[in-house]
């Protein structure tokens, strides 16, 4: 019986010792990581033609990000930490994300247009790499055109760098 509160105990400090770590209130954004970034990523739906996604994005320091992903606009976009030290100890998700709502069609020439975007990124020797996932969900039984106007767009290999520092 003592050891089950002892055990109950730890893992209530585990659970306050990882929520404090996830979700603080300071900007994650350091001086490297501020300005304007640029690359692609690679569209891994089958139902989408288009393979290429083009990513530009703003991050103030105050960690918030503005820009264009694919041919929609970043709205409300915001950089931060999406995982703790056990995250990152296990190697599950990634350093960072940006969140933001979408404001138009992503795919323009396929009319394929998403509310939100997610966008996991791990920062490392001055370049962001991660990839992208839309809201939508994973109905992998519906028809190609039920696809499109339903699933989530997925695209990974994304790679931001500055456009100044690497012409």
């Amino acid at each position: 019986m003592n050891s089950k509160l002892q055990l109950a105990k730890l893992m209530a400090a585990f659970a306050i010792l990882t929520a404090v770590n996830s979700f603080s209130a300071e900007s994650v954004v350091t001086p490297a990581m501020a300005g304007r970034w640029e690359g692609n990523a690679r569209i891994v739906v089958i139902w989408c033609h288009q393979t290429n996604l083009f990513v530009a994005v703003d991050i103030n320091r105050d960690g918030s990000v503005t820009g264009k992903i694919g041919d929609a606009t970043l709205v409300g976009g915001c950089l931060q930490s999406n995982r703790g030290w056990l995250g990152r100890k296990l190697n599950l998700w990634s350093d960072y994300i940006i969140e933001g709502k979408l404001n138009g069609p992503i795919v323009a020439t396929e009319s394929i247009t998403r509310d939100r975007v997610f966008i996991p990124l791990n920062f490392k020797d001055g370049i962001f790499a991660g990839g992208i996932i839309t809201s939508g969900s994973n109905c992998l039984f519906a028809g190609t055109e039920e696809r499109k106007a339903r699933m989530a767009l997925t695209a990974m290999s994304l790679k931001l760098t500055h456009p100044k520092l690497n012409p």
